[in-house]
C-alpha cells in the first residue's frame, strides 16, 4: 500500500533538503506534493487525498498550527507532523490539542524523520483497515436488519413444521439470533386466517399478489401496535402470532379479527375467517396450529367468522408419555420411498407406546395424528409430488377410527404411511445413479471415517463437482448427509439396545465420545445419554 505525502514550508530550500535528503525508494510512499503556504496545502487538499502532512509551523498568513486544525475539519484521517525552530512548549501543547502525529524541532535528522513518517503512514494503513472493517459490517449489518424478518417467520416455519428443535437449550438461542422477544415458554396468541374464497377470478401470479395483501393488512388491522409478525406458512395458511398476549384482551383481539374480516372483504375482495387460540407457550405452537388447523378444517357452514378455540383454559401440551414418533427420522424413510422399513419403524412405536396406554389421553393421539398428517404433507411438497395423486380418497383424513383408540391410530397411521411410501417410491423424483451411489456407500461404512476426497474417487469424479451435484441433488452437503445418517443410526441403538453408549459412538464412526455427544445433542436437543432414559422411561 502506497500512500501519499504532502510537505508544505514557506522556504523553498528546506522543502527541497527533505525531497532530495531522504531515499524514499523504500518508504511507501507513492506520490510527494509540495506546497509553500496553507492557502496552496489546501488547494492540493482539494485535488489529491493526503495521508501524511508534513508541515513548518511558522508560515506567513496561516500557521501550521492553523493548517492543521483546517485538515482536521477537511481531512481528518490525514496523519500530520509539525516542524518548527522555536522549542517552545506552547507550540507541541497546540499540537498535541489538535491531535497532530508527532512535534519535530528543526533542523531535522533525516533518519529520525523518515521514521516519523512511516510510523505516520502505518497508522494510516491501521485506521484505513479499521475503517474498511467497520464500513464492511455496516454492510452486512444493514443487510442483516433488513433480512431479521424474513429469516425469523422461516424460524416460525420451521418450529411449527418439525424442523427445528422446542428444547429450551436449542429453541432460546435461535429466538434471541432474530431478535424475537421471546423463550420458548414464554406465552404467546396464535390467530389462524383462513382464506376462503376470492371474489374475483384471480390468476396465479394475483392471488399471490393479493395473499400479500393480506397479509399486510393483518398486521395493520390485528396485529397493530402489539408485538408480533404475521407468518405464511408453506400450505399457504396465514398465522399472526401476537407475542404479548396480556397486551391486547380477548374482547379487543375478537374486534380485531371482525374488523379485518370486513377489510378485506371490501377492499381485497376475499371472504376469510380468523381461528383464534388461547394463549400457550412458544414451544407448544406446532399442537396449537394443529389444533387451528382441525377447527378450520371441522367448520363447514359458517364463513367470514371468529372461531375461537374453547379448550378449558390456556391450552396445554399433550400430558401422554414423553415417547413421540420420531417424524424427522420417518420423514426420511418416507421420502427414499421405503415402505418396509417405514412400516417397522411405526411398529416399533406403537409397541412401545402400548406399554404406556393408561399415559395416552385423546389430545395425545390427536397430536399424534396431526403430526403424521403434517410429515406427510411436507414430504410430499418437497418431492414434488401430488397428494391428491397419492391419496385419490383423500385416505390421509381420519376414517372415523383413528382418533378414537391407540389401535385405530395405529392402523391408521400404517395405512398412511405405506400408501404414500410406496407412491413415492413409484413417482418421486429420484436421485441420480451417481449420488445414489454415494448415499449407499455412506449408509454402509458410517463406522469409517470418510473424506469428500475418497467419495469423490469412488464414484471417479471432482470432488468440489461431487459437492455441487450432491446439494443439488439432496438439499444437503455431504457432510450434514453423513452426520444425519450417523445420528439417525446412533438414535436407533439407543433406541432398541443396551450396548454401551460409548460403543454405539464408535459404530457409527466417533471415536472421540465428546465430539460424539455434541453432536447428537445438537441434532436433538438431548444428550445420549439423556435420549436413552427419555426412550427408556428410566428415572
Amino acid at each position: 500500500m502506497a500512500y501519499n505525502l504532502l510537505i508544505v514550508d514557506d522556504e523553498d530550500i528546506a522543502i527541497k533538503g527533505i525531497v532530495h535528503g531522504i531515499e524514499w525508494s523504500d518508504m511507501p510512499i507513492a506520490n510527494i506534493y509540495t506546497a509553500c503556504d496553507a492557502e496552496e496545502a489546501q488547494e492540493l487538499f482539494g485535488q489529491h487525498t493526503i495521508h501524511v502532512l508534513l508541515s513548518d509551523i511558522d508560515m506567513p498568513n496561516q500557521t501550521g498550527i492553523e493548517l492543521l486544525s483546517w485538515v482536521n475539519v477537511h481531512s481528518p484521517a490525514t496523519k500530520t507532523i509539525l516542524l518548527t525552530g522555536h522549542a517552545d512548549f506552547k507550540y507541541a501543547q497546540q499540537a498535541l490539542q489538535l491531535d497532530g502525529f508527532d512535534y519535530l524541532l528543526k533542523p531535522v535528522d533525516h533518519e529520525h524523520l523518515k521514521k516519523t513518517i512511516l510510523q505516520a503512514a502505518e497508522k494510516v494503513r491501521i485506521q484505513e483497515e479499521h475503517d474498511s472493517f467497520h464500513r464492511t459490517y455496516e454492510h452486512y449489518y444493514q443487510q442483516w436488519q433488513k433480512q431479521l424478518p424474513v429469516m425469523a417467520e422461516r424460524l416460525w416455519e420451521d418450529i411449527i413444521h418439525w424442523r427445528q428443535s422446542v428444547s429450551p437449550q436449542q429453541l432460546d438461542p435461535q429466538l434471541m439470533l432474530y431478535g424475537i422477544p421471546l423463550q420458548s415458554d414464554s406465552l404467546i396468541s396464535v390467530v389462524l386466517i383462513s382464506i376462503e374464497q376470492w371474489q374475483e377470478d384471480w390468476s396465479a401470479r394475483d392471488e399471490e399478489i393479493m395473499t400479500y395483501g393480506v397479509k399486510n393488512a393483518a398486521e395493520e388491522i390485528i396485529l397493530k401496535d402489539a408485538k408480533g409478525q404475521v407468518v405464511q406458512d408453506a400450505s399457504g395458511a396465514l398465522l399472526v402470532l401476537i407475542y404479548e398476549p396480556n397486551a391486547v384482551s380477548k374482547a379487543e383481539l375478537d374486534s380485531r379479527c371482525r374488523q379485518y374480516i370486513e377489510q378485506c372483504g371490501s377492499y381485497l375482495h376475499c371472504q376469510l375467517s380468523c381461528y383464534v387460540g388461547t394463549p400457550s407457550p412458544v414451544a407448544s405452537l406446532r399442537e396449537v396450529v394443529e389444533l387451528l388447523g382441525n377447527l378450520e378444517r371441522s367448520n363447514l357452514t359458517d364463513t367470514c367468522t371468529v372461531v375461537h378455540e374453547q379448550e378449558k383454559g390456556q391450552f396445554k401440551p399433550p400430558s401422554g408419555p414423553a415417547a413421540y414418533p420420531p417424524l424427522a427420522d420417518w420423514a426420511v424413510l418416507l421420502e427414499c420411498g421405503k415402505r418396509t422399513e417405514l412400516s417397522a419403524r411405526v411398529d416399533e412405536f406403537f409397541n412401545q407406546l402400548a406399554e404406556e396406554q393408561e399415559s395416552v389421553d385423546y389430545a395425545f393421539i390427536v397430536s399424534i395424528y396431526f403430526g403424521i398428517v403434517h410429515t406427510v404433507f411436507q414430504t410430499f411438497q418437497r418431492k414434488s409430488l401430488s397428494v391428491d395423486a397419492a391419496f385419490p380418497h383423500r385416505e390421509w383424513e381420519d376414517s372415523g377410527h383413528a382418533l378414537k383408540s391407540l389401535q385405530g391410530l395405529k392402523s391408521w397411521a400404517h395405512s398412511v404411511c405405506s400408501q404414500g411410501a410406496e407412491y413415492v417410491r413409484l413417482n418421486g423424483k429420484d436421485v441420480s445413479n451417481i449420488v445414489r451411489k454415494v448415499q449407499q456407500y455412506i449408509e454402509e461404512h458410517l463406522e469409517e471415517d470418510m473424506s469428500r476426497e475418497q467419495l469423490a474417487d469412488y464414484v471417479f469424479l471432482n470432488p468440489a463437482y461431487l459437492s455441487r451435484l450432491f446439494r443439488k441433488e439432496t438439499g444437503s452437503s455431504i457432510t450434514d448427509y453423513t452426520t444425519d445418517r450417523r445420528m439417525a443410526k446412533a438414535k436407533a441403538e439407543l433406541e432398541n439396545s443396551n450396548v454401551r453408549i460409548s460403543d454405539i459412538a464408535i459404530s457409527v464412526g466417533y471415536s472421540n465420545f465428546s465430539h460424539f455427544s455434541k453432536l447428537f445433542k445438537k441434532a436433538t436437543g438431548l444428550t445420549p445419554q439423556e435420549y436413552r432414559r427419555l426412550i427408556h422411561h428410566v428415572d
